[in-house]
């Protein structure tokens, strides 16, 4: 059996051992319980088993343990990488290697029968796309996880970023990108490396609902109504981007409803 409650021990007694200067560290401790939950609620809506339920959960747990890697590397102001500017981080990919040092799995879960499972849906949360060549449960499990976890960043883009001044003022006096939006009507995950401005990042989580696997998942969007909130938070002082947003607002909603039927 797995034991949730140790592994959150665990948890957090190697984030605490990192001893990382970043405020960002509690922010994703405060991600990563969250979406663990997320991962129960959808598994026990799939009606999974009690060790299938737990499996997702620890999933959720682990999901994000690369980032504190990488947080020893970022500047804590600028989130910029100190040592090198041309290194391109793979938090999902550094989660395996964490994972897989020195057989660290072990102190999540005694058994390793469901090793392959955890290292491919950390692996495979933060790609653009899921690999086609994963086995049933496998994907399962990558799609649990990449729900939970952008219904959490969701709920963050809402309440937890975006609070400062200046950065506020970055959304709502920029541009959207041509080649992000030919992404969000072609009802596509828009890619994220077509960024331009701030702003197209609330346009990029707005198209996550295309990457978006449960019913269940789209029926907590439509309770919470969190993407009308997102869109809705910022006063957008460019006409252009400003009837977009609320073009796409509509078309978000609307798709919403029609995977809730």
């Amino acid at each position: 059996m797995i034991d949730i409650e140790k592994a959150k021990k665990e948890f957090i007694n190697h984030v605490n051992k990192i001893e990382i200067d970043n405020p960002r560290v509690q922010t994703k401790i405060d991600h990563t319980f969250r979406v663990a939950e997320n991962c129960k609620k959808i598994a026990i809506n799939l009606e999974l088993t009690e060790e299938e339920i737990k499996l997702a959960e620890l999933i959720g747990l682990l999901h994000d343990i690369g980032r504190f890697e990488q947080y020893k590397i970022y500047d804590k102001n600028t989130n910029s990488i100190i040592l090198d500017n041309n290194i391109k981080f793979n938090h999902g990919e550094a989660g395996v290697g964490v994972l897989k040092k020195d057989n660290y799995i072990r102190n999540y879960i005694d058994d390793n029968k469901y090793d392959e499972i955890i290292f491919t849906a950390v692996y495979e949360h933060n790609r653009y796309e899921i690999s086609k060549d994963l086995t049933k449960q496998e994907e399962l499990f990558c799609k649990i996880i990449k729900d939970a976890d952008k219904l959490d960043i969701i709920y963050e883009t809402i309440y937890i970023y975006w609070q400062e001044e200046e950065r506020i003022k970055q959304v709502e006096f920029g541009k959207l990108s041509p080649q992000m939006l030919e992404d969000f009507y072609a009802k596509k995950l828009a890619n994220n490396k077509n960024r331009v401005s701030e702003t197209d990042q609330i346009l990029r989580f707005s198209s996550f609902i295309y990457d978006i696997n449960f019913k269940y998942s789209f029926e907590i969007l439509k309770e919470s109504n969190n993407m009308s909130k997102m869109i809705d938070r910022f006063d957008y002082k460019v006409l252009e981007t400003k009837q977009e947003m609320m073009k796409i607002k509509e078309i978000v909603n609307q798709y919403i409803e029609e995977k809730i039927k």
